[in-house]
């Protein structure tokens, strides 16, 4: 990995764990009157790092069809995402329903951000190609 490509990935997970703990703290006030305390925070920060992290790794499963590539992502980050869970049962008591709560909280925002890294990623491409055929028109003109 790069050191932009790094730079870029760390600038993603400090937005997008921003952008969750807000949304995520806002709607528990307005609907459950909840606060966050500070293990709930920090799970949000691991599980934002790990999506983003496994998002990522797409360069290195670009052999891959890119369903397998997405579905194998996805299941690396819910193993990463239990993991965390039972390692934090060690340390706190856990409500009987922590796993799918887990799941059902961390599937909906991973979902959210796949498709947005996606998306993203897509129009890079076109953006390359575009140019790609420029440059290619250009070296035609000249010859």
């Amino acid at each position: 990995m790069t050191k932009s490509r790094l730079k870029e990935m760390l600038t993603v997970i400090c937005i997008s764990y921003t952008i969750i703990s807000l949304g995520t703290t806002l709607f528990d006030r307005l609907f459950y009157d909840g606060r966050d305390d500070f293990s709930s925070l920090l799970f949000k920060f691991i599980c934002t790092t790990i999506a983003v992290s496994i998002l990522y790794t797409h360069p290195l499963l670009e052999r891959l069809s890119p369903l397998a590539m997405i579905v194998l992502q996805y299941i690396g980050a819910m193993l990463l995402v239990f993991l965390t869970i039972w390692i934090s049962s060690f340390f706190e008591k856990l409500h009987a329903n922590s796993y799918i709560g887990a799941f059902r909280s961390f599937t909906i925002i991973y979902i959210i951000g796949a498709i947005a890294y996606y998306v993203g990623l897509h129009l890079d491409v076109l953006k390359q190609n575009r140019l790609l055929e420029e440059i290619q028109s250009s070296q035609n003109k000249l010859l």
